[in-house]
């Protein structure tokens, strides 16, 4: 029996995944908690106001999905093609009730989770032998890395549109790699079903996601005629319906109008751009907190992967490969907008980053493993060894995460900030003030004070100056009002 010492410095798998799925139960509690403090604004009101009005006057499901579909066809004309989430937006949880805003960070940080859980489920059950705790300490490292180093935490999970349009979505592809993986096992026609209903939605998101979805959706087709797979066919058919909604979001007229406003690059311009700007975040997010992670699935993984007779061939094209593949994430901005995209654009990439980073070092591991089998078998004798480094790493990388600011800018931590320092109270009571007087005042013209308080977390996005911008033209018709702007020059 192990001595209480040699529990903690060389702990079992089994405990470290549970360790894991513990820190990242706690690391979700303060995220949710704030949640009650949310409030939509901005675009959540342009959107939504027309559905709104529709279900305080009729309480009618199906009509406002008719109004819903109308506003993504008039928007597919003037402003943008991406249907699927133009329809969503315009079902934000305060059409119904303002009462039900809270939800959004339990649904996209909830995406997520199911979709990462689901990937990870079809990876364990047809291509690595995982053990179940395995797997639950896999999915707890890579959540955990996620969602707390996020770039922009507000645009992540708590502004509904901006978050589900992107962390959502994304995690939306997370569930159909998991079911094309599944059907390249099993070729079940429901399941194939499922993936030309992922395909339709994700058609419809971010141009981000897309590519990335078409990239992965044509490798496979490949791969699939390269070996004679019987259900080339049917996912040739996938990768052509993937396109055709791509097209389908890519020529609307909406979009012209848009990119009339902006300037992008060209299209080698936007791929050197792309591959230089990929370096940049290699640089900033490889870090402890990464190389931590690393040790963690490795003791994870390793076990699986001695298992199988893969031989992981040609880990430095593959390794350059992924890295193409991650790049590609900031193609779209860079062709659209000439510039890197705001902070839920960038949640999206380094999103990418831990996925297409932690493949890239599994295949190397594995071809080391399969090089080297008899050393690696020699050297399964230092497990305590390696455990015990890797809680000196931990206890060591939260001491630099205490200098390097890295544990006050994670997300749990800065949830936990606006909850102590009753800065989200405080922004909630204002938000809870304006809304009463919005609902009471019989004037038609109305000004309001502009926030003063900011939460770190909870998504502040205020109206503008001008009762011509369009979120306050939406604000006064939510209201009831002629007009309403925000005095930006109040003492």
């Amino acid at each position: 029996m192990k001595k209480p010492f040699e529990r903690i410095c060389a702990p079992s798998r089994k405990s470290l995944a549970v360790f894991c799925l513990i820190v990242l139960v706690f690391s979700l509690l303060p995220l949710l908690y704030v949640s009650r403090y949310n409030h939509p604004t901005g675009d959540d009101i342009l959107y939504g106001v027309d559905a709104h009005l529709v279900w305080q006057n009729t309480h009618s499901i199906p009509q406002i999905i008719g109004s819903a579909l109308q506003g993504v066809a008039h928007d597919y004309q003037i402003w943008q093609g991406t249907y699927a989430a133009l329809f969503l937006m315009r079902l934000q949880p305060t059409v119904f009730s303002e009462k039900l805003y809270f939800l959004t960070p339990f649904l996209v940080i909830g995406l997520l989770l199911v979709g990462y859980w689901y990937l990870l489920c079809q990876i364990r059950r047809y291509i690595l032998p995982l053990e179940r705790y395995e797997q639950l300490g896999l999915w707890s490292v890579l959540m955990i890395l996620s969602l707390q180093w996020a770039v922009s935490p507000k645009e992540a999970f708590y502004w509904y549109n901006g978050s589900v349009y992107y962390s959502g979505f994304y995690g939306i592809t997370m569930l159909l790699f998991g079911l094309l993986c599944k059907y390249i096992f099993t070729r079940r026609k429901t399941v194939l079903a499922g993936i030309f209903f992922l395909e339709f939605l994700i058609g419809g998101s971010n141009y981000l996601t897309l590519l990335w979805t078409m990239l992965v959706l044509l490798l496979l087709t490949v791969w699939c005629w390269l070996r004679k797979h019987p259900g080339r066919l049917a996912l040739t058919c996938a990768a052509l319906f993937q396109i055709a909604c791509f097209a389908v979001s890519a020529i609307a007229p909406g979009n012209a109008v848009r990119q009339a406003t902006t300037s992008g690059f060209s299209a080698v311009k936007t791929i050197l751009f792309s591959l230089r700007q990929g370096t940049a975040y290699l640089s900033a997010w490889l870090n402890g907190w990464w190389l931590l992670g690393a040790m963690l699935l490795l003791l994870f993984v390793m076990p699986a992967i001695g298992k199988i007779h893969f031989r992981f061939p040609h880990p430095f094209l593959v390794t350059a490969f992924l890295y193409g593949i991650f790049c590609t994430l900031s193609c779209p901005t860079f062709f659209a907008q000439s510039n890197t995209g705001p902070g839920r654009v960038l949640n999206v990439i380094y999103y990418g980053f831990i996925l297409t980073s932690y493949i890239s070092l599994l295949y190397l591991a594995g071809w080391v493993y399969n090089k080297h089998r008899d050393l690696w078998e020699q050297l399964h004798g230092l497990y305590p060894v390696y455990c015990q480094l890797l809680v000196l790493g931990i206890i060591l990388q939260i001491f630099i995460g205490f200098n390097d600011n890295t544990i006050k800018f994670s997300s749990s931590v800065q949830a936990l900030r606006d909850i102590v320092s009753g800065t989200a109270a405080a922004y909630d009571q204002e938000y809870h003030n304006r809304v009463q007087f919005l609902e009471n005042s019989e004037a038609s013209d109305l000004v309001l004070m502009p926030y003063q308080n900011q939460p770190l977390t909870v998504y502040v996005g205020d109206y503008g100056p001008y009762s011509d911008q369009g979120s306050n033209q939406a604000l006064a018709k939510w209201y009831g009002h002629k007009s309403v702007v925000i005095d930006y020059d109040a003492p």
